[in-house]
Parts: structure tokens; sequence; C-alpha cells
């Protein structure tokens, strides 16, 4: 258990939205109407979810793609919003789990290598924007991930924090800021972290490891028993 955690910050793809199948789309969509005959598949796309942009460009598309990735990336970027909306979804138990720790009182944060465009096009599908507290992407300022824990973490001076993510990049984020790291073996990078001291196989999950063994049974059953401590305070 993970005891006076009060500030949870969470990875996106992997850890909350699992988009396997919507970046295998739009990249091969991307691809097709740029003319290349080149294609993805969803096995390449999985396993390097959650790098950098030029990263996960450089090693997903081949040698003559790879050239153009800027471009595809910018056609990629425009068809976001429509693609996540056909394509993209929530792991299990996100939304429940979001509600059930936003009113227990955990500031809750969501940090990603990603673009805003993108960032906001997944909170359209998690349904999580009610219980979040902040948001921010290495984009938006051009921290890479450590830097930019320290700076949230710097936002929320004195809260106990824990990291939850699934690759391999969050866990070198959380340990160079000095963060106990819980992870999400259920995503993207479960070989990376599968040492990890903390690890869930599903999200609700965590909620036992912040709040303890009385609420194992059910996602349901936690908050009816949230509502009972709201009526008898």
């Amino acid at each position: 258990m993970l005891n006076n955690i009060k500030l949870v910050i969470f990875d996106i793809d992997g850890t909350l939205l699992d988009s396997v199948c919507f970046n295998t789309y739009n990249m091969n969509r991307t691809l097709e109407m740029m003319g290349y005959t080149y294609r993805v598949d969803e096995a390449c796309i999985r396993a390097n979810l959650g790098a950098t942009a030029e990263d996960f460009y450089k090693v997903v598309l081949d040698e003559v793609c790879y050239l153009d990735w800027e471009a595809i990336r910018t056609q990629n970027r425009v068809n976001v919003r429509q693609a996540m909306q056909g394509y993209g979804k929530a792991f299990p138990g996100v939304e429940s789990t979001f509600k059930a720790l936003y009113e227990k009182g955990y500031k809750l944060v969501l940090y990603s290598n990603c673009s805003r465009l993108y960032l906001e096009s997944a909170l359209e599908v998690l349904h999580i924007t009610p219980y979040i507290d902040y948001t921010e992407c290495v984009k938006d300022n051009g921290l890479e991930k450590p830097e930019l824990l320290k700076k949230i973490v710097s936002l929320y001076e004195g809260m106990d924090t824990v990291v939850v993510g699934d690759r391999i990049h969050d866990l070198e984020a959380a340990a160079w800021n000095g963060l106990p790291y819980v992870a999400a073996l259920y995503g993207f990078g479960k070989d990376e972290i599968k040492d990890a001291t903390y690890q869930i196989q599903a999200i609700d999950e965590l909620i036992e490891l912040l709040e303890g063994p009385k609420y194992t049974k059910s996602i349901e059953e936690y908050i009816s028993l949230l509502d009972k401590e709201k009526q008898d305070a």
C-alpha cells in the first residue's frame, strides 16, 4: 500500500487510453492519402507508443517514409480527433476509478509525450475531464518527461505523489524525481516495467494501493462506500 499519497500523475497512452487500433488506423490512412504503399501493423505501434514523436516515427515507418516523417505527423494531427472518436477507447474502469479517487480528494493530473490536440481528443474518449486537476504535454513547453514531472510536482508543493504509467520512460522519469511508480502491466510496455515495486493488472487496482484492502471487492462497492461516508459525515 502507498501511504499518504495526495497527488496521482498519470501517463495517457497504454495507461488510460487503449490507443493501438486508433493509431494504426490513423497512420495507415495518412500513408494512403500521401501515396505511400508502406503500412504499419498493430504490433509495431503497440511496442512504440509513449515514445517521443521523432523516436516513434523513426521506428514505425520504413526508411522511405521516415524521410517525410514530419509531414506524415502533420497529416496525422489533422485527422486525430476524427480517428480518436472512431477508434480510440479507454481501458476498462478508467472513468469509474477517476470518479472514485476524485471523490476521495486526490488531485489527478495527466502528463504525456503527446501533443495538446492529441490530449484533448483523448479526453473526449476517456470521459474523465471533470475529475482532472491539471494536464500538461511535453509539446506544451519542450520539457522532457523527467523535467515535466519536476515542474508538475512543484505546482503541488508538499503533496506526496505517485506516478502511474506503462512504459520505461515513466519509470525513469519517476525515479529521476525520487517518486514512487505504479506499473500498469495491462498497458503496452509490460516487459519493460515488470520489476517495478508497485504493479496493477487493471486501473481499478490502483484504489487498493492507495486506500488499503478494505476496497478490494469492486469499484462499484467502493463508490457506494464513498456515498455512505458522505452521508455519515
